[in-house]
């Protein structure tokens, strides 16, 4: 007994119908990251793909009710129209490859570097000296703060604030390329 995936939900709300109405009809359904997506609330849908897997033998109703519940014909996709494991046909599979690594590493940067805080983003992105001083700033702004010093808000607003746009800023760069070999006869 496998699992075969027969579409995907917009959002936690959509995940939501989706399960309700599955259940209604006795479907096992199995939406993929869906606990993740309602952790990540609003953002969840933008991040996470909520794929529907259901059991083989279940494939044919559960893709009926699928479609009753978007009022389409059984025959047309239940994938949104922009879903398709094919990439656009003027991308080429390295380009792909680097605006998905881009958009990870923004991801990671961003949360780095206003949730951890401390130059994490800078040293996300391997910039270890700039990321230790801005770890030292933002402490030193810690330490003006406990000791009642209003400037240490200013200096750990800024230490963060530059954390994010100096990682940012590393991640957009252009990278070096090294040449490619060549054999000179």
């Amino acid at each position: 007994m496998g699992r075969v995936r027969i579409g995907v939900c917009s959002g936690p709300a959509d995940a939501a119908l989706v399960r309700s109405a599955f259940s209604a009809h006795d479907l096992h359904v199995v939406i993929g990251a869906e606990q993740h997506a309602n952790l990540l609330g609003g953002l969840g849908g933008g991040f996470l793909r909520l794929d529907i897997w259901v059991d083989d033998e279940d494939a044919d109703e559960a893709t009926a009710l699928l479609a009753d519940l978007r009022g389409a014909t059984p025959d047309d996709t239940a994938f949104p129209p922009d879903d398709s494991d094919e990439p656009p046909d003027d991308v080429d599979d390295h380009e792909l490859d680097n605006r998905l690594a881009l958009r990870r590493g923004t991801g990671i940067a961003v949360l780095t570097s206003l949730i951890i805080t401390f130059g994490t983003g800078h040293m996300f992105t391997g910039a270890w000296k700039r990321g230790l001083t801005l770890a030292g700033l933002e402490g030193l702004g810690i330490w003006y703060l406990a000791h009642g010093v209003a400037a240490g808000g200013l200096l750990v607003g800024g230490s963060i604030f530059l954390d994010l746009c100096g990682a940012l800023m590393r991640l957009r760069s252009p990278k070096p390329t090294i040449p490619t070999a060549r054999i000179h006869r």
